[in-house]
């Protein structure tokens, strides 16, 4: 992941190794708010890429819940639960296979 301040448009930019990006407005950082734009152009990112730091500021965000701040947590965990939820594992095939053999989903009742 790599991060950078756009002073243009007061925004952090984040650049992820999927290819994709994002931009976070710095309103919505905290400690950043305060700051002045002059110290936010130095920003380290931790080795796991999970966190931006700032050293000038002593300021430290990690990028998760800066995520869902920005996208609010109900958006955010829909994200995560569907992308959990398309995970493929041995247990999950077992276990579709077992609800195969008891004859599959119910069918749903026509009501007229």
């Amino acid at each position: 992941m790599d991060a950078q301040y756009d002073a243009t448009r007061d925004v952090i930019d984040l650049g992820f190794r999927s290819g994709g990006s994002m931009t976070i407005p710095r309103r919505i950082v905290p400690g950043l708010v305060d700051a002045p734009a002059s110290a936010l152009g130095l920003i380290r990112v931790s080795p796991a890429g999970d966190a931006l730091s700032w050293p000038s500021l002593d300021a430290d965000v990690y990028v998760p819940g800066l995520v869902e701040r920005a996208f609010g947590t109900r958006l955010f965990a829909r994200a995560t639960g569907q992308r959990g939820g398309r995970r493929r594992s041995k247990a999950k095939a077992a276990a579709a296979r077992a609800n195969g053999s008891k004859g599959g989903r119910p069918r749903k009742r026509l009501y007229a």
